[in-house]
């Protein structure tokens, strides 16, 4: 007879055993104990991620139970270590200290959470939904992986699509396995990329004393806070992730497009231009799938997505819940926001552009290294800068245009998840720019027009 233990308990297990042998043997004499084994393992491995991994697993609940005023998610967001203080430069690494994480005590240290004691010490719901998440995590990472370890700047570059195909299958069957290093930083991002989507799809109500609220724009702004704690490669993964299950999923959601109902006749019916209509049906969905079936059924979307009959049940989820949850729709496609599926994936573009911004060209110039991601030894740009363009305005155009592009033929914006070392084996250079710089006006100014130009909005 097996007896199950709880998680804290099994976590014991491990800690305590410290000889492989002797947990060889126990895995093999005991169901009980390979369990333990496992689930230990898992638990010890999810605690790399600490720091975004118990966060979801203490507050993931009551994100999507509990109703909140914007004031309530604001300040249960001050206990995530990572999210931005007021006035501070998502590029500075500094900012101050928040209340149960930061320590202010002459700048030195970080305490811990109040809810890590929880997650470690307290009942074992929380350690076993540490444990079942990172379980979905990883399923979404090795998925990635299988699919998207490749040059794509080489492969969009072949003669045509039969040797597209070819190279790509060749890098993907061929090409070194991941490094722990590349699994960390996409595991990591799928955490990230999990909180903002619970804090944007959070169950917000007015302040005491207000009728109104605009909470989808409120919940933006707190997805912002947890962004702009981040630097610019950390924040380019969430959006390469984004990025990737977009790609994936939307031939599952075109297949219905035909016979589904509810967005059917309020959008693409409506009074939109047809390439409209059918972007907003896919950002319904994707915006849909990320607050409701991300991350614990997406590798079965993922997977199936060549049978979409499959999942027939679980669209039939996501119809339901937009519409519940649509608003009425007008014609005016600039008053739906659609944040997961667009906002987060041109966060620096828009933020560059915005008056209030944290963000600065110089900032961008200064403090983001560059990395392996160009076709040639240029600045990724070619043609569509001018020649009267600086130096250091080329590089924050290249971080923030160039690299906002998934289509580009000269520099690789899925390569920002890879190591240096594989970029450079796949026959990328690093851009070179002068260190030149440049009026906040100008700068702002000469990456609006590239930003017009390349339709990145």
């Amino acid at each position: 007879m097996t007896i199950d233990l709880p998680t804290t308990t099994k976590n014991t297990i491990i800690r305590s055993t410290s000889e492989r042998q002797t947990l060889t043997s126990l895995v093999r004499a005991s169901a009980l104990f390979k369990t333990a084994y496992e689930d230990g393992i898992l638990f010890e491995d999810a605690s790399r991620y600490k720091e975004e991994a118990y966060f979801i697993a203490y507050f993931s609940e009551s994100f999507r139970k509990r109703s909140r005023t914007l004031s309530d998610l604001d300040v249960v967001l001050l206990s995530y270590p990572s999210a931005k203080v007021a006035g501070g430069s998502p590029y500075s690494g500094g900012g101050g200290s928040r209340p149960g994480s930061a320590s202010s005590v002459g700048g030195q240290g970080v305490s811990t959470p109040w809810y890590h004691s929880r997650i470690l010490n307290g009942p074992a719901e929380f350690s076993e939904r540490v444990v079942s998440n990172h379980k979905a995590i990883l399923e979404i990472c090795e998925l990635f992986i299988k699919k998207m370890k490749y040059p794509s700047v080489i492969v969009s570059n072949a003669a045509d699509s039969k040797e597209a195909s070819e190279l790509k299958e060749k890098y993907l069957e061929e090409g070194a396995p991941a490094t722990e290093n590349e699994k960390q930083t996409i595991i990591r991002g799928i955490y990230r990329l999990w909180l903002i989507s619970l804090v944007y799809g959070a169950n917000t109500v007015p302040e005491q004393g207000e009728r109104n609220i605009d909470s989808e724009f409120g919940r933006m702004m707190a997805c912002y806070r947890c962004l702009g704690g981040l630097k610019y490669w950390d924040v380019k993964v969430i959006q390469i992730l984004m990025a990737f299950l977009m790609k994936e999923l939307k031939p599952v959601f075109w297949y219905y497009k035909r016979i589904e109902k509810v967005v059917n006749e309020g959008v693409l019916k409506g009074d939109f231009p047809e390439a409209v209509a059918e972007e907003i049906y896919t950002n319904h969905y994707f915006n849909t799938f990320m607050t409701t079936e991300f991350p614990h059924n997406a590798a079965s979307w993922l997977t199936h997505s060549g049978k979409p009959l499959l999942l027939s049940e679980r669209f039939s989820t996501l119809s339901s819940v937009i519409k519940l949850t649509s608003p009425n729709l007008g014609s005016n496609e600039e008053s739906l926001r659609f944040f997961l599926s667009k906002d987060v994936r041109q966060w620096h573009a828009r933020e560059l552009q915005s008056p209030r911004s944290v963000i600065s060209g110089r900032e961008l110039s200064e403090n983001v290294p560059l990395r392996p991601l160009c076709k040639t030894p240029g600045d990724g740009l070619g043609h569509k800068l001018a020649e009267m363009a600086s130096p250091a305005v080329k590089k924050s155009a290249w971080l923030v245009v160039e690299l906002g592009r998934e289509e580009s033929t000269e520099t690789d914006f899925w390569g920002g998840v890879w190591d240096d070392e594989r970029l450079l084996g796949w026959g990328y250079c690093i851009p070179r720019f002068e260190e030149e710089g440049l009026g906040k006006k100008a700068w702002k100014g000469h990456l609006r027009r590239l930003s017009s130009r390349l339709k990145l909005h």
